[in-house]
């Protein structure tokens, strides 16, 4: 189809789609899927230091100890704690830098080489480095089911929604644009192995809510330049290309912006930071994706398809039509 292979590359863009996704789903049964602390649970530890301590410095010490291990920090905060002195009866306020960790299952012996190694490294009392102990996940599954039977509802009613307002293929292609957007930005995070947070599921989610204006927008586009007389005669392909023009710049710009923010965010230390950026990254990327090229290029190729099955019909019709014509033609001459 001309659509399909000069004004958008849907052939190529749906072949990139599915072997990132097929790809994805082997990472997946081999090594899973990295989930954070809030996600999927891991290890806690608590570090008391001096009330002047510098808490970064710490940090970054406690995270060489833990990188040794190959364990990254998935988070950290400092709350203030009252300690008891060596007496019991005296309590000194410290700062209690609070590690968590995606890693579950550490050894005893680990954890015991840990602390030992934390508490050198910082030149304090191990007494001061707590045990680690494992933590269950934020999120329970009631809640995680909970998402996906929401996210189900969305796409059905924006379904319903493009069905009513354009016709039952922009429908389709609403709700398969939605669900790509999701699928490929899962497919990423599995396929880089970045961890998967509750921050990331949020972005992807405002994304699409974004990608789905998009849509919105250059499909009234495109309903209202087929209304013109004068469209009869310009491929649909034309139309949606010159209808995505007339209403994408404005969510380039607003894309663009939220590319560049997620970029800068990238240089900050901050684990959970770095994730928030790099999931900005890839919804921005795969919004965009979606929105320009495989949304409207879906629903375009799908028009095509109609059109070219109308006038198929038409012209068997017609064959039809001249075949009968012609047997009257014939019986109206054996009469005579």
């Amino acid at each position: 189809m001309k659509f399909m292979q000069k004004k958008y590359p849907l052939l190529v863009s749906t072949i990139v789609s599915c072997v990132i996704i097929v790809v994805s789903l082997f990472i997946l049964g081999f090594f899973g899927l990295k989930l954070s602390v809030s996600l999927g649970g891991g290890s806690r530890m608590e570090v008391n230091l001096e009330q002047n301590a510098i808490v970064k410095e710490a940090k970054d010490k406690v995270g060489e100890v833990l990188s040794k291990h190959h364990i990254s920090i998935d988070s950290s905060f400092v709350e203030d704690k009252y300690v008891a002195g060596a007496d019991d009866e005296t309590e000194y306020l410290r700062k209690c830098l609070v590690i968590q960790v995606a890693k579950k299952g550490i050894s005893a012996e680990e954890k015991a080489e840990i602390k030992s190694e934390i508490a050198q490294a910082l030149g304090t009392n191990p007494a001061y480095v707590s045990e680690i102990e494992e933590i269950t996940s934020s999120v329970t599954a009631k809640e995680v089911l909970f998402v996906a039977l929401a996210v189900g509802i969305i796409a059905i009613c924006f379904f319903i929604f493009a069905w009513i307002r354009y016709n039952v293929f922009a429908g389709i292609s609403f709700v398969l644009s939605f669900l790509h957007n999701i699928i490929l930005f899962l497919s990423l995070i599995i396929l880089t192995r970045v961890q998967l947070s509750v921050i990331s599921l949020i972005i992807v989610l405002i994304m699409t809510l974004v990608m789905s204006i998009v849509l919105v927008n250059i499909y009234e586009k495109f309903k209202e330049t087929s209304k013109l007389s004068s469209s009869d005669k310009i491929p649909v392909s034309e139309l949606m290309l010159s209808s995505e023009k007339q209403v994408v710049m404005p969510y380039a710009i607003i894309l663009a912006t939220a590319l560049l923010c997620s970029l800068m965010l990238l240089i900050v230390p901050a684990n959970m930071v770095k994730i928030a950026s790099v999931s900005g990254i890839y919804a921005c990327v795969i919004t965009a994706y979606t929105s320009l090229i495989i949304g409207p290029a879906s629903y375009a190729a799908v028009l095509e398809i109609r059109d070219m099955n109308q006038k198929a019909q038409l012209s068997r019709n017609d064959t039809v039509n001249k075949t009968i014509q012609k047997k009257i033609k014939k019986n109206s001459k054996t009469k005579s």
